[in-house]
């Protein structure tokens, strides 16, 4: 296999399954629940992040840790609840993933979500055992965009991070790994291949399968 790698590091949301929809619909009815007011996709209060720091650009106040907790949960059993049973892999993921195991190259997961999130959406989508590890927003103070997640899956890798691929589908996921130096593959469910070239990805694709086809990976 012509693959230059070491490690491959993925994101969750976007980057293995298409979630966002129902991100945004549980965002809409914890805005209704809490405020009494719907969010519109455009609304400057919906800002990308870990979850608590949307809650408090939601609320437009902080929160007791106490009350963080429960609204944290809150809105992630709503997302919880409109995704169970409904979202796939991305096409060629589970072969991708394969392949790489096949040939030694090791795997893990980076994200701002949080590990409740993570441990639902990989037993949805018949993953929990695919990757390594899975850095998870309780795991590193600093997220995305610092370039902490993917240093810390390096160093527990105990691979330089120019021999990590990463792969994401956000700015702040591409310009985290980016600072990181790792270099970046973007699957182009969140946004347009001309974007992922301006922020600096070396690589763009549609899907995991052309991705594949791309290196000849079988």
């Amino acid at each position: 296999m012509n693959f230059d790698f070491e490690a491959v590091l993925f994101d969750m949301d976007g980057t293995i399954a298409d979630t966002t929809v129902y991100h945004n619909q549980a965002w809409i009815e914890f805005a209704q629940a809490h405020l009494g007011e719907a969010l519109n996709d455009d609304d400057r209060r919906f800002v990308p992040g870990r979850t608590r720091d949307i809650i408090r650009s939601i609320l437009g106040r902080e929160v007791s840790p106490q009350q963080a907790d429960l609204l944290h949960d809150d809105k992630e059993l709503r997302f919880q609840a409109l995704a169970r049973g409904r979202i796939q892999p991305l096409p060629g993921l589970q072969d991708y993933i394969n392949v790489l195991k096949e040939n030694g190259v090791r795997t893990g997961l980076v994200t701002n979500a949080p590990r409740m999130n993570v441990v639902f959406t990989l037993r949805e989508l018949d993953l929990a055992e695919c990757f390594e590890f899975a850095l998870c927003a309780e795991d590193i103070v600093c997220g995305k965009p610092d370039p902490a997640p993917f240093r810390e899956a390096c160093r527990q890798l105990g691979v330089k991070p120019t021999n990590a691929l990463v792969h994401e589908d956000s700015e702040m996921g591409i310009t985290s790994a980016l600072l990181a130096g790792c270099p970046v593959a973007a699957i182009l469910t969140g946004m347009s291949r001309e974007t992922a070239t301006r922020l600096g990805t070396k690589w763009a694709f549609e899907s995991y399968t052309e991705w594949m086809e791309f290196w000849k990976l079988k």
